[in-house]
């Protein structure tokens, strides 16, 4: 009980301190500083907002170039998995009719660890496609 009781006065102080001189119509009649601290906290109020779309353009070029990266990442690793796929069918190929794997346990598991592979693969495609349509979108 002690905090509310401390807490409801400072909110009522801070409010008061806030809305000295200040209407709904613009000043309270009676204060003489007034129309000047509202106009100064209309200029900084601008000054703020200038500064927030300066950091938004600053930033969306910055998510710009961070999903261009990202772009070119995914296609290295996805052109390193199209290659490492691309050996696996050929050792696959060639223990297919042969005397070295009888039961075919080696096939089986090349199988299995192609298929992930290639779902892998068509995760980062589909994860490519997306950033490229991030990137699109904030071209606009």
């Amino acid at each position: 009980m002690k905090i509310l009781t401390f807490v409801i006065p400072s909110v009522v102080l801070c409010v008061g301190l806030t809305l000295t001189g200040c209407a709904a119509n613009g000043t309270v009649s009676g204060e003489p500083f007034a129309d000047k601290a509202l106009g100064q906290s209309v200029d900084s109020h601008k000054d703020a907002v200038q500064q927030h779309q300066n950091i938004f353009v600053t930033r969306r070029s910055d998510v710009l170039n961070s999903h261009k990266a990202a772009v070119q990442q995914h296609q290295n690793k996805a052109a390193m998995l199209e290659q490492k796929i691309q050996k696996l069918e050929d050792r696959l190929d060639m223990v297919k009719n042969s005397y070295r794997d009888p039961k075919g346990l080696k096939r089986q598991s090349w199988t299995r660890l192609l298929s992930k592979w290639r779902g892998d693969v068509r995760d980062l495609r589909e994860h490519i496609v997306w950033h490229e349509e991030q990137i699109a979108r904030l071209k606009r």
